[in-house]
């Protein structure tokens, strides 16, 4: 099997080159300035700004080429399915060539709330998420390390690739601002959520901050149910999701080069009925991005 990642120089990427490496594949690796061409390529992973994706992938499906996207080009494409494999793994066996991979926000966030939402229906979600620079990709990773050691060795460092500076400080997220006064990223949650849980129902409302953290997202997210629980089932439930680790108070230390979602902190709200408490936290570039990919073409071709 010959398998392309395209992007394959980015944070994202590399750590898809890391997972495949095991594997009997024949890789061919692409930068986003590479010239590319798809002849022979079974399967490519796009690791890419959404722009370049959508200009690229219809290349790769006229030569054959199964694509999974990891950008926004095709998430909320009606025929492409958006896929956590632990929690819709289902709906691979309607695509079409392409399978989008979620924003990894919503990938930590749900990990844990999917089986809950099974057994007692998710009416609401009130975030609040603490986004590692990782999701600016190599470059926000350069930046935090270059402005940690600009202040400590007390030197100014202009930020170059957020609007403020990273190191010791935190920030609304830097996505586009839409006329509702969310940002692009708060908004994604929201509809991705949707789509994944299959339920357009669910209302998600979302602040998103950076923080000073390097690959690791954390999020702390009230959840309303339609239905009543008890507390010790909730717990029963996240322990035994897929893909998640029951800790009392993870942190991103915890959580950081791991596959597992880390889940804990979990508490009724007392000041509302059927509604929960939960934290959680998830490796950016691992289940939020490059391993949930990895994971989708385990379940399409690699075995």
């Amino acid at each position: 099997m010959k398998i392309a990642i395209v992007g394959a120089t980015g944070a994202v990427g590399q750590e898809l080159l890391k997972l495949l490496q095991n594997s009997n594949a024949e890789l061919v690796l692409f930068d986003s300035k590479s010239s590319i061409t798809f002849r022979g390529i079974d399967l490519a992973f796009f690791c890419v700004e959404s722009a370049l994706a959508k200009q690229l992938i219809p290349l790769a499906l006229q030569s054959g080429t199964l694509c999974i996207d990891s950008s926004t080009a095709y998430r909320s494409d009606p025929n492409v399915p958006l896929v956590i494999p632990e929690i819709n793994g289902h709906a691979l066996q309607r695509h079409q060539g392409v399978i989008a991979s979620p924003n990894c926000t919503t990938t930590i966030m749900l990990m844990p709330l999917a089986p809950l939402h099974r057994k007692f229906q998710i009416k609401r979600i009130v975030a609040a998420t603490y986004q590692a620079v990782s999701g600016a990709g190599v470059k926000g990773i350069g930046e935090l390390e270059k402005q940690t050691r600009s202040y400590l060795e007390k030197k100014e460092l202009a930020p170059e690739v957020f609007p403020y500076s990273c190191a010791f400080n935190v920030f609304p997220h830097e996505s586009t601002m839409g006329p509702h006064g969310y940002v692009a990223e708060e908004m994604k949650m929201h509809e991705e959520s949707r789509k994944i849980l299959e339920d357009e129902t669910i209302g998600v409302t979302a602040t998103c901050v950076r923080v000073p953290v390097f690959r690791v997202h954390s999020i702390a997210a009230n959840v309303e149910f339609a239905s009543p629980f008890e507390k010790t089932e909730a717990i029963s439930l996240i322990a035994n999701a897929p893909g998640v680790r029951w800790n009392n108070n993870p942190t991103p230390l915890d959580a950081a080069l791991q596959e597992d979602v880390f889940c804990g902190r979990v508490r009724m709200d007392h000041t509302q009925p059927n509604t929960l408490e939960i934290w959680a936290v998830g490796d950016q570039l691992l289940k939020g991005a490059a391993l949930n990919m990895f994971q989708i073409a385990e379940k399409l071709c690699l075995k």
